[in-house]
């Protein structure tokens, strides 16, 4: 007796044998004929510039490159006789670079720099290709007083010290934890950026011998959509998302890991962070390049992220940042 498969059964049946075969003829058919060859453009070398400072530093370094094209087997070049000006909209200006300013592993050094608030030009002239040029704005000056202010409220939670025996002499481990709240500007019309990141201290110092400082930060909320860990500028970045004070209670955890053979000189080391308020071209510097770096994934055939830059070349960014220091004790 033969034995009949019902209509629900055999189309069951039939629907993945049909996905099947339609599988097989499509993987057939991309390997046979949809790979082609593409030609990349020429690449015409480029300056790729960057200056990245604070208004106020005892160095300021700038460097420039050229661009490289994707099939170019020599890659990016440094520049040591670019010259560069940095001019104020009131007429003033600095001029630095060539040989004589080169730093080898650092770039174009120029000293005790004092830039003052206001609208910047940079330009930068290599023999041989287009001059380069970009403009930035002074961010205001980040601070616990004036226009553009902090507030911070720190709570002291935990000290531990540990201590052990080095032959002769005793050596000490010390643990702070703070909890810290932080309120930034938040100015209506602007978007405003900020970084906050940690300073980290190892010295020696021959009267205290071999003391360790380490501080590290993390959000109390894991998942603040304010803040995104960047690690190029080394700490967390923090924007408004909303027109009405979104920089406020911004929460946070400080853990501080010290040691030495002096334990008075321990506990009063503080634990030392950086605020910095970017401006909004060298957040965008920072962003595209952490996406780049570590990219969260996405459609297959996308379109390449490129690095923000503000350069009229393409290449490179100029970026000004102001900053200020803030310390956690112990007391």
């Amino acid at each position: 007796m033969k034995q009949k498969t019902s209509p629900s059964i055999a189309l069951y049946l039939a629907v993945p044998l049909a996905c099947f075969v339609l599988l097989l003829s499509s993987c057939e058919r991309l390997g046979n004929g949809v790979v082609r060859e593409i030609e990349f453009p020429a690449h015409t070398p480029q300056l790729a510039v960057t200056l990245i400072s604070r208004p106020t530093t005892d160095t300021l370094v700038a460097r420039a490159r050229t661009s490289a094209g994707i099939l170019d087997t020599t890659g990016s070049k440094r520049l040591k006789n670019a010259l560069f000006t940095l001019s104020h909209e009131n007429g003033t200006s600095l001029t630095w670079g060539g040989q004589s300013d080169w730093v080898g592993g650092v770039g174009h050094v120029i000293t005790s720099v004092n830039l003052e608030p206001g609208l910047w030009t940079l330009q930068c002239e290599e023999e041989n290709f287009e001059t380069a040029t970009a403009v930035q704005l002074t961010p205001p000056q980040i601070d616990s007083l004036g226009e553009y202010p902090y507030a911070i409220a720190t709570t002291l939670n935990n000290v531990e010290i540990d201590e052990y025996n080095e032959g002769e002499e005793f050596k000490y481990v010390v643990y702070r934890n703070w909890t810290m709240e932080l309120d930034l500007p938040d100015r209506p019309g602007d978007r405003d950026f900020f970084v906050l990141k940690a300073q980290q201290t190892d010295e020696w110092d021959e009267e205290e011998e071999f003391w360790e400082n380490n501080t590290q930060i993390s959000p109390e909320i894991e998942d603040d959509t304010r803040m995104t860990y960047n690690r190029l500028a080394g700490g967390w970045m923090i924007e408004d998302i909303s027109d009405a004070n979104s920089l406020n209670a911004l929460g946070f955890e400080v853990d501080q890991y010290l040691s030495g053979s002096n334990l008075d000189s321990l506990l009063a080391r503080p634990a030392k962070l950086e605020l910095a308020a970017l401006s909004n071209e060298l957040a965008e510097y920072y962003r595209t390049l952490e996406l780049i770096n570590n990219p969260s994934g996405g459609p297959l055939f996308t379109e390449p992220l490129l690095a923000f830059s503000n350069m009229s070349t393409g290449f490179g960014c100029f970026g000004l940042y102001t900053s200020c220091e803030l310390e956690l004790t112990g007391e």
